[in-house]
């Protein structure tokens, strides 16, 4: 069977370099990372774990608001409040970032590996079909 780890983890297609450049304010994953977090994505225990993130928040942000006489406690919690929510989105946001990633990678190098494999002509046939 030939999983897309395995497919992911033979390194740069003959002929291809890999790319260096990366946005230094994302973080690197290691290929092994990715799938993981790949299959982490598409799970049912990701969906729980947003629902019970979802819940913490809103259980945080209802007692923010009954502190509502107590300005400076109210204003401490409501930090509190927008950090946790802010995390919550900037950890999503990351997560499918990482993921979209790694789809792209993968498919990029099934399509070059695949074009390796055909002649020249084969290749500008498959051009003109399109």
């Amino acid at each position: 069977m030939n999983s897309v780890l395995n497919e992911f983890e033979t390194g740069p297609v003959e002929g291809l370099k890999p790319i260096a450049m990366r946005d230094p304010n994302f973080l690197k994953l290691t290929p092994g990372d990715k799938v993981v977090l790949a299959n982490f994505y598409s799970s049912p225990a990701y969906a729980v774990l947003l629902k019970l993130m979802e819940g913490e928040i809103e259980k945080a942000e209802t007692g923010h608001f009954k502190k509502w006489q107590d300005q400076d406690l109210f204003q401490r919690s409501g930090i509190f409040c927008v950090a946790m929510r802010t995390f919550m989105e900037r950890l999503q946001t990351e997560i499918q970032r990482q993921v979209e990633e790694f789809a792209g990678e993968v498919e990029f190098a099934r399509t070059t590996k695949s074009q390796l494999e055909k002649s020249p002509e084969e290749q500008i046939q498959d051009e003109f079909r399109r």
